[in-house]
C-alpha cells in the first residue's frame, strides 16, 4: 500500500523493525526509492505515532507501528499460497547452511557464485512476495561493491552488506513461510 512519499508501508515499516534504528538515509538506499520520498515517509511514521526518534536522526517503531506491522504482515500472509512458500523454504535452507560455514571467509567469487545458484530461490520468493524483489538489488549493489575490492560489503553490520541482506531476506522468508528457524 503506498504511504506517504509514495513509499509502499510495508517494506517501510519491516525495513525500521529489521534495523531496529533507521535514519531516512538508510530507508532510501534500503528501499531504493528518493531521499525525499524517503524523509516524507520517516516524517509521516513520527506523525502518526508509528515510529519515534531513537538517537542521532534515526527512529524505532512504536508499539502502534509494531501493531500496524503485524496487521499488515498477516495480511499478506493470506495472499501466499502456504504450499508454494514452504517450498521456497525448503530450497533456501542448503544455501543458507553454505553461507553460515562461507560468510567469514568468503571473498568476491565465492559470493557471486553463492548468489548465482540461490538466484532461482530468490526469483521464486519473489514471485510469491513481490516486496520481497527489492532484496536482489540489494545483492547485486552488495556484490558490485565487493567485486571493486571494498571487503567491508561483505559482511558489515551497520550497511547492506551482502550479509546483512541475506539475514534480512532469511527473516522476512522465515516470517512469510511460517516456519520455525
Amino acid at each position: 500500500m503506498a504511504f506517504a512519499g509514495n513509499v509502499d508501508e510495508l517494506a517501510l515499516l519491516q525495513a525500521v523493525r529489521l534495523k531496529e534504528q533507521v535514519s531516512a538515509a538508510v530507508l532510501a538506499e534500503h528501499l531504493g526509492v528518493s531521499a525525499a520520498s524517503a524523509q516524507a515517509a520517516y516524517d509521516a511514521l513520527l506523525t502518526q505515532g508509528k515510529a519515534q526518534e531513537a538517537s542521532d536522526g534515526r527512529i524505532a517503531l512504536t508499539g502502534a507501528g509494531l501493531s500496524e506491522l503485524e496487521d499488515q504482515l498477516d495480511a499478506e500472509r493470506v495472499s501466499i499460497d502456504e504450499d508454494s512458500i514452504a517450498e521456497v523454504y525448503e530450497s533456501f535452507v542448503p544455501f543458507h547452511e553454505e553461507f553460515v560455514g562461507l560468510i567469514d571467509t568468503a571473498d568476491a567469487d565465492q559470493l557471486a557464485d553463492l548468489d548465482r545458484r540461490a538466484s532461482v530461490v530468490f526469483d521464486d520468493l519473489s514471485a510469491f512476495v513481490p516486496r520481497l524483489s527489492r532484496y536482489q538489488d540489494l545483492f547485486a549493489d552488495a556484490l558490485a561493491k565487493v567485486a571493486a575490492g571494498e571487503t567491508k560489503w561483505i559482511s558489515e553490520p551497520v550497511i547492506d552488506s551482502y550479509a546483512t541482506v541475506w539475514t534480512e531476506l532469511r527473516r522476512e522468508l522465515i516470517g512469510a513461510s511460517g516456519a520455525t528457524e
